[in-house]
């Protein structure tokens, strides 16, 4: 499949200067026409527990499959939880005919094929503070689409969240924790109790736990876990993993 390119530039200049959120859907609908697709779902936050009910966007999809979804569909979807395992978009049916899904699983797919989503492209889309989405696009053609059209697809996707998150931002500010309460924080990800940061440190423990309360009150949480993970998702900290992929890119790259 061939497409405009200056038209899909367009598209997502167009995406990311609406002003209003019925806007930013028309314009996502826009860019996604050119590759003849007519309706998605939108679901957020994207989360590997089903159990959470997410929030629901239709856009031209039948509504009988929008209260079924909305009742209890979103609890047995796997392609949401699918797109958190992929650094990139998918297709299905290819991307989940191999996997083990449950029998719940497969019925969903096959129920969403009758409305019109057999086919389609899913996405993974990522903002500030945290939060996180998912587009799933139908697809009306027979065949698998190319991946130069689900990547487009996912540019759409993500520009148009971020444009999104862009109009409906969190209520409250979370107020900037200063260098040491940034270097206190990252030695609780680390596990260490206030008594070893203040060895570490070489400051009192009494210090110690006043930085931690001020870490608590600044990111309206209660405990250590819930600072780590609020911490983590707004990028105040970073994981093991970040450690671990710098540590492969050296030993790959010894002279970057």
């Amino acid at each position: 499949m061939t497409f405009d390119i200056t038209e899909y530039s367009r598209c997502l200049a167009a995406i990311s200067e609406a002003e209003e959120v019925p806007a930013v859907r028309a314009r996502l609908m826009d860019a996604l026409a050119l590759f003849g697709i007519s309706a998605a779902y939108f679901i957020a936050p994207l989360t590997a527990d089903p159990r959470i009910e997410p929030l629901l966007t239709n856009i031209g999809l039948p509504r009988l499959w929008e209260r079924h979804y909305r009742a209890r569909l979103y609890l047995v979807d796997p392609l949401p939880g699918l797109s958190l395992r992929r650094a990139a978009s998918f297709s299905w049916p290819d991307a989940t005919d191999g996997l083990d899904l449950s029998e719940k699983e497969r019925h969903y797919l096959a129920i969403a094929g009758k409305f019109g989503l057999g086919r389609g492209i899913g996405a993974a889309c990522f903002a500030p503070h945290g939060r996180s989405g998912f587009l799933g696009a139908q697809w009306l053609e027979d065949t698998r689409p190319p991946r130069r059209v689900m990547q487009a697809v996912h540019l759409i996707a993500q520009t148009s969240f971020l444009s999104y998150c862009q109009l409906v931002r969190p209520t409250a500010e979370v107020q900037p924790l200063s260098n040491r309460e940034l270097e206190v924080l990252n030695w609780m990800r680390e596990g260490k109790s206030n008594s070893v940061i203040a060895q570490i440190l070489d400051i009192s423990r009494a210090t110690v736990d006043m930085y931690v309360k001020r870490i608590f009150a600044k990111l309206d949480v209660t405990d250590r876990t819930g600072a780590c993970v609020r911490g983590l998702s707004m990028g105040l900290i970073v994981s093991n993993d970040h450690k671990e992929l710098v540590a492969i890119a050296r030993d790959r790259d010894p002279g970057q």
